[in-house]
């Protein structure tokens, strides 16, 4: 047996006292266990639709890259190849080289097609993770290939099957282009390619097997790159660069990074911080309703507490008391959090990222990452913690001899007596502020959490989405011919369109190819185009042979709000004229050096209406690059006037009508629209008010995820002051006793808890009203910043919903405990011990 020389072991009666004291304080372990549990909620909610969202979106842009590589490394030699494998920075290296570029033929129209042999590695680890759909092996065999399921429908396959014989010709020398071969090749698999939807169908790559590569005698060194993914991504740039020294690259050596990668390193280090800002915003909140429950606790069994310092327990054990209660609480709360917050991650984070418009619900990326729960896990038991440690200290310092004389009573007599006068209200107010501590953080967490409702519901109801509208939609109808270069969009249908009641304009865009004069000013473009992985192993020759590009007509009208390179108006007559021509780009400052256009029209058979012949044009400016939704080819995207258009070509394809109609028959014009089009799949709708309709329900998800979030905050406030005023009812049920006893009555008491319920409701409400509105409209500021559509507009219903529910539980809380205590005679209660 120990004794007191030689240390007391009390683990197993420090169990049995923990054990004992949950069982004694179960009100007080419902508001810890629904704090620990909320806190776990909202930080796992968090940290799963972060964590999907940016996994989904990276997972998108894979895709539409092509690769999964962080970088390439043009013409490497074998040696070099070697050294990749040997830097402790890089993970995985994969080579591939050109073999050939395929012939454009008529049924195929004008596309770039590269026949390109990949490595097992290259294939396996940097390329099969940015196809979906994959069906069948790579190429082994020299006749086989494995063409994307988008290339195939081009060549009018639908229903592709392995083995089945695929003609091509194609050249493998752009010195050479005459040595046209046409060969026969197997099917051997398929897949769906992003990038090539991303190119608007216009580029692509073919695979081949090695064995056709080594019949050319094609080599990495001489016609390909090496394909490298990096042991950490948010370091690529410094990679990139350090391989240059490494490796010691030659000028004709090249390192592109892959276009997913360059953004700014500042965009991902705010995100970050966001994040961050974030989880201690939640920890910051968990910690006020834990801290002020243990805080009310220990100062409510303060004599509990004395009595054991009284029979020798030390304050380390005490604090251990505290602490393991806290812990085994947490042994409940935070698995009943996670299982919450699993749920919604499954239930409704697809929703949600879909409803965004980040990526569709069927390929969105539902996280199960460790750091997640490892976050749901930690963060909580932290804020825990650390929420106990100063109450669980203030237990500790309790002195026997004071904790026999403590009352509960905090302030001082005379001061008392002087503001209350024997007034329920007056007497109200000096009971909130007996305890400043507790007060403090009562009225702060209330205020924390309608103000982060408030500001939340702010931004929703002030991102004006009939403006966003306007500023994307140039029309109220756009049909899009999906079956071009078939006529679809013809006059007929354009006669039947302008039919429709309320129809005031249709303007169309036709779209046709041609071949734009390559020089040295392109070179600035070239270097950064969209489509860099497709184009990289083209030389500047094969580049300048296959210049070609995309030729739009649209009428000059449509144009009056975009404007040249200076900022100054497009000139509509010049461009009518045909004097100007404009390009599709989001960086005009590619084009710093192109100051005229050579354009070759590519005449099909059935529009031609003379020998090719090329035309001059100076450049007159800009449009966004995904103007009329047509992307670019190898060259960018060239819009002239639908005048020229009319005159280089007899009857151009339309790509696209714009319908506009009188604002009072916009769904009965979309009813006959529907009814004209049918079943056509050649012919796609878009309208205004679908799209505003879609981007209320996208509205409504931000409202959903973000109101629901601030709520739980608001709720956690809203239980800090349920639990400061049952317990405080509880505590003081002998002081309201003798209160009664020497005169007031029972109406008079109640009247006092309630106007102490309703001061809490209304200090906040002053806070909320005034500090809060300033932080919520300065957050708003700096949204608009971002948003250039956001309007700022006070959600007034939330606001009076929130205040109500507010004012409501503050006149309930207090009155429904005084009458669960008033049930029991004024001489029992005075007669009761603590």
């Amino acid at each position: 047996m120990n004794d007191i020389l030689f240390g007391n072991n009390n683990g197993p009666i420090i169990k049995k006292l923990t054990k004992r004291s949950l069982k004694a304080n179960k009100r007080r372990n419902f508001f810890l266990v629904m704090a620990i549990m909320l806190t776990t909620l909202l930080i796992g909610s968090v940290f799963s639709v972060g964590m999907s969202l940016v996994e989904s979106v990276k997972m998108e842009q894979i895709r539409f890259a092509g690769t999964s590589a962080h970088a390439a490394v043009g013409h490497p030699t074998a040696e070099q190849i070697q050294q990749l494998h040997a830097l402790d920075y890089v993970k995985e290296v994969g080579t591939g080289n050109s073999v050939g570029v395929v012939q454009n033929t008529a049924d195929v129209g004008n596309i770039s097609l590269t026949l390109h042999y990949f490595d097992k590695t290259e294939w396996e680890e940097l390329r099969a993770p940015a196809y979906v759909d994959i069906v069948g092996n790579y190429p082994e065999k020299e006749n086989e290939i494995m063409v994307s399921r988008g290339v195939l429908e081009r060549m009018g396959i639908d229903t592709p099957s392995i083995g089945m014989e695929i003609p091509l010709t194609y050249y493998t020398d752009s010195e050479s282009r005459d040595s046209i071969i046409q060969e026969t090749f197997t099917l051997s698999g398929w897949f769906t390619s992003y990038a090539f939807v991303q190119s608007t169908e216009t580029a692509d790559v073919i695979f081949v097997s090695h064995a056709l590569s080594q019949r050319y005698g094609k080599t990495v060194e001489n016609d390909g790159s090496a394909s490298i993914l990096f042991v950490d991504e948010s370091r690529v740039s410094e990679y990139c660069n350090a391989l240059v020294a490494d490796l010691g690259l030659a000028e004709n050596q090249p390192v592109a990074m892959v276009q997913l990668y360059e953004t700014d390193a500042g965009q991902g280090t705010a995100t970050l911080l966001s994040l961050c800002a974030i989880v201690f915003f939640l920890i910051f909140t968990g910690y006020l309703l834990i801290y002020n429950i243990l805080y009310i606790s220990i100062s409510h069994d303060v004599q509990f507490y004395g009595l054991l310092k009284t029979i020798g327990t030390t304050p380390k054990q005490i604090k251990r008391i505290v602490i393991r209660q806290v812990m085994r609480l947490c042994l409940i709360g935070i698995p009943i959090g996670i299982i919450l917050s699993l749920l919604l991650s499954l239930g409704v984070v697809p929703f949600l990222i879909s409803e965004l418009g980040a990526i569709s619900a069927d390929e969105a990326v539902v996280s199960f990452s460790p750091i997640i729960y490892v976050g749901a896990v930690f963060f909580p038991l932290l804020t825990a913690i650390l929420a106990a440690s100063k109450p669980a200290r203030k237990a500790a310092s309790i002195s026997p001899i004071e904790a026999q004389k403590y009352t509960g009573v905090i302030g001082n007599v005379k001061h008392i007596r002087s503001l209350a006068h024997g007034k329920p209200y007056r007497m109200a107010w000096r009971n909130i502020f007996r305890d400043k501590k507790r007060a403090g953080v009562v009225l702060f967490s209330l205020f924390l959490g309608v103000t982060t409702f408030l500001s939340v519901t702010t931004l929703v109801f002030s991102t004006d989405i009939s403006k966003y509208i306007d500023a994307t939609f140039e029309s109220d109808f756009v049909l899009d011919n999906e079956a071009w270069p078939t006529q679809k969009l013809d006059a007929s249908l354009v006669e039947q369109l302008m039919l429709i009641p309320g129809a005031e304009n249709i303007h169309s865009t036709t779209w046709e190819e041609m071949r734009l004069d390559y020089s040295d000013a392109f070179r600035e473009y070239i270097a950064n185009h969209p489509m860099q992985e497709q184009i990289s192993a083209l030389s500047e020759q094969d580049i300048a042979d296959n210049f070609n590009g995309f030729l739009l007509g649209v009428d000059g009208e449509t144009l009056r709000n975009y404007h040249d390179r200076l900022g100054n108006p497009i000139d509509i007559e010049a461009f009518e004229r045909g004097e100007i021509a404009l390009i599709a780009t989001d960086y005009p400052e590619l084009f710093s050096n192109v100051q005229e256009l050579n354009i070759t029209p590519s005449y099909r058979e059935e529009n031609s209406v003379s020998d090719q012949q090329k035309y001059k044009f100076t450049l007159g400016g800009f449009v966004p690059f995904s103007y009329k939704g047509v992307g670019t080819s190898l060259a960018p995207t060239v819009i002239v006037s639908n005048t020229i258009m009319q005159e280089w070509f007899e009857e151009p394809a339309v790509k696209q009508l714009d319908m506009n109609v009188s604002s009072s028959y916009e769904q009965n014009a979309l009813i006959a629209l529907k009814q004209i089009i049918g079943n056509d799949s050649g012919i796609s709708l878009t309208s205004r008010i679908e799209s505003m309709e879609e981007l209320d329900r996208a509205k409504m998800a931000v409202l959903i995820l973000g109101g629901s979030i601030s709520f739980v905050i608001a709720l956690i406030g809203i239980l800090n002051f349920v639990n400061v005023m049952s317990v405080s009812v509880v505590a003081r049920k002998r002081e309201l006793a003798t209160l009664e006893s020497i005169g007031m009555s029972r109406k008079q008491v109640r009247k006092m808890l309630i106007s102490e319920g309703l001061y809490y409701a209304i200090i906040t409400l002053v806070l909320v009203l005034s500090a809060g509105n300033l932080i919520a409209y300065g957050i708003f500021k700096l949204f608009q910043q971002q948003v250039s559509f956001a309007v700022f507009t006070y959600p007034f219903i939330p606001a009076t919903s929130i205040i109500l529910v507010i004012m409501i539980i503050c006149f309930i809380t207090p009155e429904r405990m005084y009458r669960s205590l008033s049930r029991e005679t004024i001489t029992e209660r005075l007669r009761e011990t603590e």
